[in-house]
């Protein structure tokens, strides 16, 4: 069973990573919630019975936004880091052009989950409604409610073109990553999202059970620290929804330790973003890349 001195050692880790001045790094209060909880399950091994055991598991629980008193979307989540997810998400789904446009968030928790209420400028929420489309999220969905093909893939501004960060830099962050991810290397399940600059330091990292979650609180967190040769490490695929996503956030470059989509490459390759993925020891592939810097 995991200690209440445990416990408050991995609460008090989560609350010490990385912050910028706008973002405040909380934790939940239900249950002393810090992304990981305790339950009883059976653990079993071959020839052997069946043994009771404690485990830590990755949390998990519906989050609900609202704009102006409206329902907006229902994501599951992991429920820590809930203002930097509610101004990441208004951000990469084009709710609203910047965090000024954001006037009050008030996060909540509700007898089934947390419910995220968000009031933003008028003129934003008339467009809001015009644009309105339900959808309801799962771990692995991006793009849940969506009817119409077109807005599937939305239409992004070309990026300005960055060097690519170096291969020795990469192989550096994958390793700090790793070492960071607090969630994942006490219980797993989760997805990770890093942001590191030029030089390859770790400036905030974000987890979570949905790897666009991941994504959206990181570039909440870190909207006031962002330029365009920096890059963003993730543990997951690069699939459309995450380059969509960082174009916005207008950072030249996200690594992926696992593979690449087709339509991924293909928006990356159209709107000049550094893209590279399926990093195995030494191996990077480069997917879409301006001259490598090294």
């Amino acid at each position: 069973m995991m200690s209440k001195q445990s416990k408050q050692t991995l609460v008090h880790s989560l609350k010490s990573l990385p912050e910028t001045d706008r973002s405040k790094r909380e934790v939940i209060k239900v249950n002393d919630r810090s992304g990981i909880v305790e339950r009883t399950v059976f653990e079993r091994c071959s020839g052997q019975n069946l043994k009771i055991k404690q485990d830590l598991i990755a949390d998990e629980v519906a989050v609900a936004f609202a704009y102006n008193g409206q329902s907006h979307a229902v994501m599951m989540a992991s429920p820590i880091d809930l203002h930097d997810f509610a101004i990441g998400f208004s951000i990469t789904e084009r709710i609203v052009d910047s965090a000024d446009d954001i006037l009050d968030v008030d996060i909540r928790n509700a007898r089934k989950g947390v419910t995220i209420q968000l009031k933003i400028k008028q003129h934003l929420m008339e467009r809001l409604e015009r644009q309105r489309r339900q959808m309801s999220g799962r771990s692995g969905c991006g793009i849940c409610g969506i009817i119409d093909l077109e807005a599937a893939v939305p239409n992004l501004e070309p990026m300005i073109q960055t060097k690519l960060p170096g291969h020795r830099t990469i192989n550096q962050a994958v390793e700090i990553l790793q070492k960071n991810q607090l969630i994942q290397n006490s219980c797993g399940g989760v997805h990770c999202a890093g942001m590191f600059d030029r030089t390859g330091k770790l400036l905030a990292i974000r987890e979570d059970v949905g790897r666009h979650n991941a994504l959206d609180k990181l570039i909440g967190a870190q909207l006031d620290n962002t330029e365009p040769d920096y890059f963003v490490l993730m543990s997951s695929r690069a699939s459309h929804e995450l380059i969509a996503k960082v174009a916005i956030a207008r950072i030249g470059t996200l690594v992926t330790i696992s593979a690449a989509t087709t339509l991924a490459i293909e928006v990356a390759n159209e709107i000049n973003l550094n893209l590279l993925g399926f990093i195995r020891g030494s191996r990077q592939v480069v997917y879409s890349a301006a001259p490598a810097s090294e």
